[in-house]
């Protein structure tokens, strides 16, 4: 063996696996998308098997050694076992993994984001200069919104109960709206893009209906609150929506309805952090959003959907890069 040509030709493959390599010890091999996974385990099968040619053939040398560690530290990503069980484990997916997989599937949900932004902008600019408009894109039983007094609140103190009560229905209702935008995926990613087209046509009817009766302040004290996490929450389960859809559209090597397993996977994977995200939502929604200004003023409001909207960038950008070890069982 020519070593200088063998360390030539091999080299760029184990820098490689070296960069993935680090990467998952540190987030788990969970980090990778399906590519990335594969490309994991063609790397380390010719990193073996070029361990086993430089132990044949170069003897002694660092180049041995080298591979020796590479392998080992593969091995280990590989065949450890995590020692965490039970609820920790659930617990730890919402606080590592479901960043890290949104993060590997942010363009998908990008593309919901531009679909229900555009139907925003486009309900927000029909209704404002088409009065008439609003009366057949809101759904019929839409109340009618009035002009105000500045000051006046009229928003009776709902009780305790009350209040838990309200939070369950947004939230089943809310869950109700992902659910269904993940689900019409199945459709080739057309009703989950129209869904959100009309759910985004519906804030911006509302935006220019609020505007124009000189409530913009109520709008935004009354949406923001809990929308800075309900929205995300939606488009995340638009995202999920298309990654089922480019499973079914996608041409793979392997057939089709295993490509559509391994993305409903990934699918399931990412809708799975809405839960707790509408949970949040409903409560903001609940507690804050319709609580009467004379108990919290729109500036209290305003600044707690700030900080939660600042949490959840922070949880979905900042969380999971560099995730604890798993110590392995003996």
């Amino acid at each position: 063996m020519n070593l200088t040509n063998f360390l030539t030709k091999r080299r760029p493959e184990w820098r490689r696996l070296e960069e993935i390599l680090s990467r998952v010890e540190g987030s788990g091999l969970g980090s990778l998308d399906e590519d990335q996974a594969i490309e994991f385990g063609q790397l380390y099968r010719r990193a073996a098997s070029d361990l086993n040619q430089a132990q044949t053939f170069v003897s002694g040398d660092a180049t041995v050694q080298y591979l020796n560690d590479l392998v080992a530290r593969c091995y280990l990503v590989i065949y450890a076992k995590p020692t965490r069980r039970g609820a920790w484990a659930f617990w730890g997916y919402f606080l590592w993994g479901f960043p890290t997989t949104f993060r590997r599937h942010l363009r998908a949900v990008l593309l919901a984001t531009a679909i229900t932004f555009v139907g925003a902008f486009f309900g927000f600019f029909v209704s404002y200069w088409d009065p008439t408009a609003p009366s057949f894109l809101l759904p019929s039983d839409f109340p009618t919104i009035q002009p105000s007094e500045e000051g006046e609140d009229v928003t009776p103190v709902a009780s305790t109960g009350e209040l838990a009560a309200f939070s369950a229905l947004l939230f089943r209702n809310n869950m109700s709206v992902s659910l269904a935008a993940f689900a019409l995926g199945i459709t080739f990613g057309i009703g989950t893009a129209w869904l959100l087209w009309y759910n985004g046509i519906l804030m911006g009817v509302l935006g220019a209906v609020f505007l124009q009766a000189g409530q913009l302040r109520a709008f935004l004290t009354g949406v923001l609150p809990h929308g800075v996490l309900e929205i995300p929450a939606i488009l995340i389960a638009g995202g999920a929506g298309f990654i089922l859809a480019h499973g079914l559209i996608q041409a793979r090597p392997w057939p089709r309805l295993q490509e559509l397993t391994s993305a409903g996977k990934e699918a399931l994977l990412l809708i799975a952090g809405c839960f707790p995200l509408l949970v949040v939502a409903a409560v903001l929604e609940a507690v804050v959003a319709r609580a009467p200004d004379r108990y919290l003023v729109s500036g209290f409001k305003l600044a707690v959907a700030a900080l939660f909207g600042l949490l959840f960038i922070v949880y979905v950008f900042l969380f999971g890069w560099k995730r604890p070890r798993l110590t392995t069982s003996q």
